[in-house]
């Protein structure tokens, strides 16, 4: 009998296949989500799962203690201590890019969907309180706009960058990229040695859908869901029939008895059917 040896051509070949896979969603993927700064009281873990975009609001409306949706379920958000949440949320967003050569150590997740600025939008507007904007043009005369964003007194700063602009305009994308990962370098190293008061910092890249001036204009609907891709009917236990059938037959039963029940009442004589009659009735006595 031939005895085979398993080598390690194998594991070799699974560990291909799944770089192949990875490679594949960040290829498919429409943005990144980057953290550049967290206080300590938050704690965002590197996790496989995209960040579906329509809930990238939720994420940031949860890291400051708000409410979020019921369909908000990603899992790299871990809370340490709600009582010593961010006082400040600083959120940039880079239009046009699907990811930045940020360092290594950066906490990124992948972003899935083209609903990155209606989720932004809900954002504004489930907000009491003011929001400060900024619109940045790394340009050479603005520098450091992020820094000088930053330091509004607002609770939440939403920094806009339309990189496919600039590159309209003429500026070569690598130029427009070194420029802006400097900047965003720059904002890191300030917020982190910011003592004075705990920062989240969140860079959005993300490829929106296309200038409205060139495509027809169309209502905003509701994103699909995407758990339910081809929207089945919601999954029953398998004691549900069961149960059904119970309580079918018995509402089935006592409507029937109560029927039953009112048409005898209604049917009936009181002198002769009734024995509260017959025992309160007085009858004559006769003399003998």
């Amino acid at each position: 009998m031939t005895n085979f040896h398993r080598g390690p051509g194998i594991k070799n070949m699974l560990r291909i296949c799944a770089i192949f896979m990875f490679c594949f969603l960040a290829v498919q993927a429409d943005g990144t989500f980057y953290v550049l700064n967290t206080p300590e009281s938050l704690s965002f873990q590197s996790v496989s799962t995209a960040l579906p975009s329509e809930q990238v609001g939720d994420i940031i409306r949860a890291a400051k203690g708000l409410d979020v949706s019921d369909s908000a379920d990603f899992p790299g958000l871990v809370i340490e201590n709600p009582f010593g949440l961010p006082q400040k949320a600083m959120i940039v967003v880079a239009n046009g890019l699907k990811q930045l050569p940020l360092s290594n150590d950066v906490v990124s997740y992948s972003v899935e969907g083209k609903s990155v600025s209606a989720s932004i939008e809900e954002l504004k507007l489930a907000l009491t309180e003011d929001i400060s904007e900024c619109d940045i043009s790394l340009s050479s005369s603005q520098e450091n706009g992020l820094v000088n964003c930053v330091k509004s007194n607002n609770e939440f700063i939403l920094a806009k960058i339309d990189v496919s602009k600039l590159v309209k305009s003429g500026v070569e994308k690598s130029k427009v990229v070194s420029t802006l990962v400097s900047e965003l370098n720059t904002l890191q190293e300030k917020t982190e040695g910011d003592s004075s008061q705990s920062i989240l910092v969140i860079v959005i890249a993300h490829e929106d859908e296309k200038d409205g001036s060139t495509s027809r204009r169309r209502r905003d609907t509701l994103a699909g869901s995407t758990t339910n891709t081809y929207n089945l009917a919601a999954y029953y236990d398998e004691n549900y029939p069961v149960i059904f059938n119970i309580i079918l037959w018995f509402m089935v039963a006592l409507g029937l008895s109560l029927l039953a029940v009112c048409y005898a009442i209604a049917d009936m004589d009181p002198g002769r059917d009734s024995i509260i009659y017959r025992m309160t009735s007085t009858r004559m006595k006769k003399d003998n």
